[in-house]
């Protein structure tokens, strides 16, 4: 006999949410509307605006490796309460011949001991887990493709893709993003705040200008928090007792200029994304990357890859 739905909202919290893991977004969000209890339990919401990848990225498959998987770059992963991720962009080979372009997503334990090889004859991705692959060759007409998966908190990923061998095979790519599903809490409070966050620069955004200042914070949020918090501990040094010496008053005005709300749900969802964001900036700059690549790479761990084009 099967359960009824009564028998799946008595599971505990934890048993819920790993039923909801074995679900891609869609079926997992819609599980979660069924009632105000599973919505309560499931709080899964959509990470925005959605994180852009690259803008173009083209690759030659010759006779000698065309045929062998390369390893093309890491995808950042806000390890967070994050339920599932999706990859998508549009793609397409050399237009006639044969069809052999495909991509996989890999999975790679944490910490990092040795970075995986650039490329792989056969298909044992430098022993990574492979988590999505495309469901057969890039078509000769571009089409849309969707990666999904459900990324553990224990691994990072990479996107590898193999062109084709024999000569004349080339890959196509281009508006790649990256979408999360996070579990979020009932207040909305991480999607909230990491929406303010991105749109004011305050998060690492891998496009290509940026690449080069990617251990930067870019916007003015941090530099703004720093001379509240200065001001308040300056003044409380100077004998001060007036309301504008209250390092809590100078934080929370600081918050509502941002319609950050104050609460305790709020500040933890606030540092779980600072604190993600630190450890992706960490990871790019322990990276050691190549001083010459011979596919015109800009490093095989960088997230984003903008408007890469081979030498024709």
């Amino acid at each position: 006999m099967g359960w009824s739905n009564f028998e799946l909202l008595q599971l505990p919290l934890e048993l819920k949410r790993r039923v909801a893991s074995f679900l891609d977004s869609r079926d997992a969000i819609s599980m979660a509307r069924t009632c105000k209890t599973m919505n309560l339990a499931l709080p899964l919401t959509r990470l925005e605006p959605v994180r852009p990848l690259f803008a173009t990225y083209r690759r030659s498959g010759d006779v000698a490796t065309g045929d062998n998987w390369f390893r093309a770059f890491r995808l950042p992963v806000l390890n967070r309460r994050v339920h599932s991720m999706r990859i998508e962009f549009f793609w397409r080979d050399q237009g006639w011949g044969n069809r052999k372009t495909e991509c996989r997503i890999v999975g790679y334990p944490l910490p990092v001991t040795d970075t995986p090889s650039r490329y792989q004859n056969g298909s044992q991705f430098g022993g990574g887990r492979v988590v999505a692959a495309s469901p057969g060759f890039a078509s000769h007409d571009e089409e849309r493709l969707r990666l999904t998966f459900n990324p553990l908190e224990n691994e990072y990923y990479h996107l590898w893709y193999k062109v084709g061998g024999g000569g004349g095979h080339v890959m196509f790519l281009r508006q790649g993003s990256l979408q999360t599903v996070i579990f979020d809490d009932e207040f909305r409070n991480l999607a909230r705040n990491y929406r303010v966050l991105f749109a004011e620069g305050v998060l690492c955004r891998e496009v290509e200008g940026e690449i080069r200042q990617r251990n930067s914070y870019a916007s003015l949020f941090f530099p703004r928090m720093l001379i509240s918090v200065s001001r308040a501990l300056r003044r409380q040094l100077q004998g001060d007792t007036s309301q504008e010496a209250n390092l809590r008053l100078e934080l929370e005005a600081f918050l509502a200029e941002y319609s950050i709300p104050l609460n305790v749900g709020s500040l933890v969802a606030l540092e779980e994304i600072i604190q993600a964001d630190i450890e992706e900036r960490l990871f790019q700059r322990n990276q050691v990357l190549p001083a010459n690549d011979d596919d015109g790479n800009h490093g095989f761990l960088v997230p984003l890859v903008d408007d890469i084009m081979e030498e024709d």
